[in-house]
């Protein structure tokens, strides 16, 4: 990996960063309604129906994503309260605090470890033509 390969990372790292536009979420508490498994593979994916009333006194029903362990399965039930926030501009726009984490910072840290991965196989590549050298 030269130079240039370096400064075309980081103007994408960039433009990335630019290019992502910050809503404004909010925090309210929601009632879970109802719950859904739905199941990919050997994933399974917890949708809860909650409901919640806005900052500006709306009551909206929407769905968001529970937080699952893989061994326990969900920690929440019908009728529990939920944390979530809420996207100002569209209410119907929530998710869980694991959900909002993901979708933040979930492409950072995969460009992050393609990095990480990257300069490891050049390093050892580098290494290895380094030693036929001698």
């Amino acid at each position: 990996m030269n130079f240039r390969n370096l400064i075309l990372v980081i103007f994408v790292l960039f433009a990335v960063n630019v290019s992502a536009q910050e809503n404004k979420y909010l925090e309210a508490k929601a009632v879970i309604k109802s719950i859904e498994t739905k199941r990919s593979g050997k994933k399974k994916k917890d949708i809860a129906t909650v409901s919640f009333v806005t900052q500006n006194g709306d009551s909206i029903e929407t769905v968001v994503e529970l937080v699952r362990v893989p061994v326990l399965g969900r920690l929440k039930n019908v009728n529990d309260e939920i944390t979530i926030n809420y996207n100002v501009e569209n209410p119907a726009l929530a998710e869980t605090d694991a959900g909002h984490f993901s979708s933040k910072y979930g492409m950072y840290i995969l460009i992050l470890l393609g990095i990480i991965l990257s300069l490891s196989a050049y390093l050892k590549a580098r290494k290895k033509s380094y030693k036929q050298e001698q």
